[in-house]
């Protein structure tokens, strides 16, 4: 069995994940090392290698030829995310102790990488504990340690264990004592809310022994007395701050205001449901006093939300921006996703509370009847109650239609009837083309299917861009999309617009900006390959695929959003594009 380093492990599994070959400039930025730091480690592996080399291949990256299943992890911390909380454990541990140092050193040896890998990482530990108030310094000889309030430390643990995408657990800030004797606890802190008669939910009840057991943890105090003492306390906190409503008026407003960047941005306009407003405000609201509480909860994943409905995501982030200027808080991402999910409710709402009838329908078919029933039964099975079939007719009489009073016509062939909708279907009726009728039933709008390949054009596929700011990048694709007739200028102007509202960065050196005011007068995705990354709002972006594409005509728009996010789900990935600046290339990845 052969020990590889934790960097070259990186380097080998994003080899294995990748299908083609990966620059040094992408494993460079992946990992966070110096492109010969990569070459200097692929030296390494191929002198250590049984069954598997990394092969160089010139001006292209690097690849895997053969096996590497004969590695072995040479700690529990392979990859950065791991080492990052086996840092930020150890020195919110060291805090309860009097020796409450640890040298760079110790740290070091015990995940097995070298000092400076450690000091890099403490740039990314630094970062994430200075949200919290906690800092971490250096003592002369003695190494480093952390200081901060235990009320903050306290914060900081219950935040961080609440994640549910962190590897974090509370068990790992808990002392031994606490640790054996958590049943107890428990039937302490029950049996004097029973005393109290106070029900909590199954959130704030965890919540409230989580804050026990870490403050029991980081001192010497008697138990009982000690819950007994907080608990009196906490409900009469829990009283003022469940009473309070002094921020209702601010809450409706920033809803209100939300309500009105969703339509300039998006064109949905969701101001008059009143089911979105009381259930966006009680969510707010609950997260006002839920702060005041010190209660963290997370309800949603954002990768879920991210991946499966990107769309719904990209909104959320609308109402965190407006809701953090306008309210003061401070919104992450379980938050977008919870927000995301109450917005995708309220558009769902919108299609179903459509005005219910019963549509008819002409079935135009050119396969003879045995097709035309097939189609038509079908029809009457899916959409029973809905859709009245009132003629099957053959193609050559669609000019007798004009005389026949119908909402929309179902064609297996092409044909064109300015008076009435026409929605064409292949003779066996597949999923989507069910889908499509349905969502038209709903909305009245027609939709069509369209794979994400067919969006691209060779003419809006731009390498090589020098600009400085997002403003720059944006004004030029714009100009060249309605130099080619895809857009008007007032979508282009909505580009901006859009960007004001809160930013269309999507990581990994991504941004997806797009309008909803204007015309979209071809549906195209504009790629935009900058000579080198810029700032754009939160971080760095050095690819750029602007949407001109219309919602209301494309029929899985959420698909199609997830599609894009999985191609440019890595920053390897996204180096690679930058680097081929190769437009076939490009398009093999759909």
């Amino acid at each position: 069995m052969i020990i590889y380093s934790v960097r070259a492990l990186n380097i080998i599994e994003i080899l294995k994940n990748s299908h083609d070959p990966v620059s040094s400039l992408a494993l460079s930025e992946e990992i966070g090392c110096s492109t010969k730091t990569i070459q200097s480690e692929i030296k390494d592996i191929n002198k250590n290698g049984k069954d598997g080399k990394i092969i160089s291949i010139r001006g292209i990256g690097y690849k895997i030829e053969g096996s590497f299943d004969d590695i072995a992890i040479p700690s529990q911390y392979l990859g950065n995310v791991d080492r990052i909380d086996y840092i930020i454990k150890n020195l919110i541990n060291l805090t309860t102790k009097p020796e409450n140092t640890v040298k760079l050193e110790e740290l070091a040896d015990s995940m097995y990488i070298s000092v400076s890998t450690v000091k890099n990482d403490l740039k990314e530990v630094k970062s994430i504990l200075k949200k919290y108030n906690i800092s971490v310094v250096s003592k002369h000889k003695q190494g480093i340690a952390i200081q901060a309030s235990e009320d903050d430390i306290t914060s900081f643990i219950l935040d961080i264990c609440s994640k549910k995408d962190n590897e974090l657990h509370l068990k790992d800030f808990l002392s031994e004592k606490v640790s054996n004797n958590i049943f107890n606890l428990k039937n302490i802190i029950l049996n004097m809310l029973g005393r109290e008669h106070l029900v909590l939910s199954d959130t704030e009840f965890k919540n409230l022994c989580s804050i026990i057991f870490i403050k029991l943890s980081r001192s010497n105090q008697d138990e009982s007395e000690f819950i007994q003492a907080y608990i009196k306390d906490y409900i009469i906190q829990r009283e003022l701050i469940m009473n309070d409503d002094k921020n209702k008026e601010k809450i409706i407003r920033a809803i209100k205001k939300f309500c009105k960047n969703l339509k300039i941005a998006t064109s949905i306009d969701l101001s008059q449901d009143e089911i979105f407003e009381t259930c966006l405000y009680n969510h707010i609201n609950s997260i006002y006093k839920k702060m005041n509480l010190g209660i963290n909860q997370y309800g949603v994943l954002p990768i879920d939300i991210r991946i499966k409905y990107p769309y719904a995501y990209e909104l959320g982030k609308i109402a965190k921006k407006t809701i953090e200027e306008e309210l003061g808080l401070k919104l992450d991402d379980e938050e977008i996703s919870n927000i995301a999910v109450h917005v995708g409710g309220a558009i769902e709402r919108s299609e179903h509370n459509q005005k219910k009838k019963v549509f008819k329908v002409i079935i135009v078919c050119v396969s003879g009847i045995g097709t035309s029933m097939l189609v038509k039964n079908k029809l009457e099975y899916l959409f029973e109650g809905k859709i009245e079939i009132v003629k099957i007719i053959p193609a050559y009489l669609i000019d007798y239609i004009n005389v026949m009073e119908v909402d929309f016509i179902i064609s297996t062939v092409d044909i064109k009837c300015e008076r009435v909708p026409v929605i064409t279907v292949s003779p066996l009726l597949n999923d989507n083309e069910v889908k499509i009728i349905e969502k038209f039933m709903k909305t009245g709008k027609m939709y069509k299917e369209v794979e994400t390949r067919d969006l691209f054009d060779r003419n809006l596929f731009f390498t090589d861009l020098d600009f400085n700011t997002k403003e720059e990048v944006i004004e030029y694709m714009g100009s060249q999309l309605v130099n080619q007739g895809v857009i008007d200028d007032d979508m282009k102007k909505s580009f901006f617009d859009r960007e004001k509202i809160a930013t269309t960065e999507i990581g990994h050196m991504v941004a997806l900006p797009h309008g909803a005011n204007g015309k979209i007068l071809k549906n195209k995705i504009a790629v935009g390959i900058l000579k080198n990354p810029i700032h754009w709002t939160l971080d760095d972006v050095r690819l750029v695929l602007i949407l001109a594409i219309d919602k209301d005509e494309i029929f899985d728009y959420e698909k199609l959003f997830s599609t894009i996010y999985k191609q440019v789900g890595s920053v390897s990935k996204v180096i690679g594009i930058c680097e081929n600046k190769s437009y076939e290339k490009f398009m093999k990845m759909f």
